[in-house]
């Protein structure tokens, strides 16, 4: 490439940088006229939880979250004595900074298809709603360093953005199962013990110093009955929208099914992975898709787990178009719905969308093992042509 080719490329990707930005600027000033920062996560539990300078979490608060993102918000607060803003502010800009630089690094990696994750309504909407950039930028960073060939910092990535949401901890035995049919066992243990020191770095000192937050983070999750926006919320739901079991036991059915349908569906991915059925990145989308169908609960950042795939994989702009008005209309019906009917009805107008979106998910997981089969093929024609001549 020309330098001036060159230059005109990095200008649209620091101009995608540049309009990330924007949108979170813009995104955090709208929120900031309220007291308790409008429509966040982020600002609403430092005050549901109790949690300032003197109190923080894990140790003097119970907090539900992985221990990164306690320890990130308790950072934030600590310059201030009073107020909301301006720990919101801070939180905004570490999120702010994450969002740039994933998009850099797409943009480095995958030019113009870089748009489909800077114009993501899950991210320009959803990015400041709850602390998931700290996931969701180490576990995409990670995948880009694991394919540059740099298993022990991608290792580390995923045990970072596992520390503060679950879901990278998925790519783990999907990418040692890769490893499997080239027997690159150094590079697969490599990543593991990255991982291990990236996790350990930010869980050991709070769980060592305060175990029972971690008990409690167990038993809250498990005690949660499904939200709605979840299809497992109308999964256990007659036409009457009346819920087939007790509060109580519906919420350890629930998690028994959820946990019980993540685990085949990760095992079945680690196997096709291992025997050469579908590539490492195929698999690592897969198995968020099935962790983001199989969650009780539901909350509009979770649709931004899977927008780097969308990225990383050639997938139909149609089908990413319908993700993204999906996931939109899910999360504004979510909010709207009971302003707008009761219930059942209100239930309906959320259960719609969120039926269409989980077909657009199974359409979804469809293309990306489409797209894979589709490269692998290329790929053995391209070496029978190379061995013929």
């Amino acid at each position: 490439m020309s330098g001036s080719g060159f230059a005109r490329r990095s200008s649209v990707g620091v101009a995608l940088v540049a309009f990330v930005i924007l949108a979170f600027c813009i995104n955090a000033g709208a929120r900031l006229p309220c007291y308790d920062v409008c429509g966040t996560d982020i600002a609403h539990d430092y005050e549901d939880r109790g949690i300032d300078r003197h109190h923080p979490p894990f140790f003097d608060r119970n907090f539900e979250y992985p221990p990164l993102i306690g320890e990130v918000a308790y950072a934030a607060i600590l310059p201030f004595d009073r107020g909301l803003r301006w720990p919101f502010l801070l939180n905004a800009l570490v999120l702010t900074s994450l969002a740039a630089a994933t998009t850099w690094r797409l943009w480095r990696r995958f030019g113009m298809r870089t748009r489909r994750w800077a114009l993501a309504p899950p991210l320009l909407v959803q990015g400041l709603t709850n602390w998931d950039l700290l996931a969701v930028a180490p576990a995409t960073i990670g995948l880009l360093e694991w394919e540059a060939g740099h298993a022990l910092l991608a290792g580390g990535l995923f045990g970072a953005g596992t520390a503060a949401k679950l879901f990278p901890a998925l790519f783990v035995p999907i990418l040692v199962a890769s490893c499997a049919t080239t027997r690159r066992w150094r590079q697969a243990r490599r990543m593991v013990a990255g991982f291990l020191i990236g996790l350990g770095a930010f869980v050991l000192p709070v769980y060592a110093i305060a175990p029972r937050a971690l008990g409690y983070f167990i038993q809250f999750h498990s005690e949660r009955v499904p939200s709605r926006g979840s299809i497992l919320f109308f999964a256990f739901r007659d036409a009457a929208m009346n819920t087939w079991l007790p509060a109580e036991q519906e919420a350890h059915v629930t998690t028994i099914v959820a946990t019980l349908t993540l685990t085949i569906a990760l095992i079945a991915l680690v196997a096709q992975t291992a025997r050469g059925k579908l590539s490492p990145l195929a698999g690592c989308a897969l198995a968020t898709i099935a962790f983001i169908l199989t969650n009780k609960i539901y909350s509009p950042q979770y649709d931004l787990w899977l927008v780097p795939f969308l990225v990383m994989l050639p997938v139909r702009t149609k089908l990413v178009v319908h993700f993204y008005v999906s996931s939109f209309a899910v999360w504004a019906l979510t909010a709207a719905a009971p302003n707008i009917a009761s219930s059942p009805m209100s239930l309906y107008l959320v259960g719609a969308p969120v039926i269409y979106r989980f077909v657009v998910l199974v359409l979804l997981a469809r293309e990306f093992m489409a797209v894979e089969s589709r490269d692998e093929l290329t790929l053995r024609e391209r070496n029978l042509n190379d061995a013929s001549a």
